[in-house]
């Protein structure tokens, strides 16, 4: 009985994505597009540093059939990777609707050493209703 129950605790654990961080790897081959439903779900990431405070204006947009509406999503975790390594910061926040195939959100943080005009790779954690996990990646950007 014991391992069972120690069986489905760490199953849940893994099937919702809290054990552990994605590796450096994992957040550079986090696709650009995600296939949800048929809609194609982008992300658009804007990053500025103001004295110590980081912060991200992130948009996720869906396209693909005409009139296709954004799946709601939850952002879990915000990576951003740096030539120093990766900046992290778990978030847990609906998006909030910017019209029918738009969600955005702001999430802020220690800069922790990022700069202005910082090449970074933006990856964002999303859970669908669901709780199926999923990383999305905006191209790389410039911090500003």
């Amino acid at each position: 009985m014991k391992r069972l129950f120690l069986g489905l605790v760490a199953g849940l654990l893994v099937g919702c994505g809290s054990v552990g961080t994605p590796s450096t790897g994992q957040l550079l081959g986090a696709p650009t597009s995600l296939n949800l439903g048929g809609r194609s779900v982008t992300a658009q990431a804007a990053p500025t540093v103001s004295g110590d405070v980081f912060r991200v204006h992130l948009t996720v947009q869906s396209g693909g059939v005409t009139g296709a509406t954004l799946p709601p999503l939850t952002v879990t975790d915000l990576y951003v990777v740096t030539r120093e390594g990766v900046w992290r910061s778990a978030v847990g926040s609906r998006l909030r609707s910017c019209g029918q195939q738009c969600g955005l959100t702001t999430l802020s943080g220690p800069a922790r050493g990022l700069q202005r005009g910082a090449g970074v790779q933006v990856v964002v954690g999303l859970r669908d209703l669901q709780g199926r996990p999923y990383l999305l990646r905006d191209g790389s950007v410039r911090v500003r």
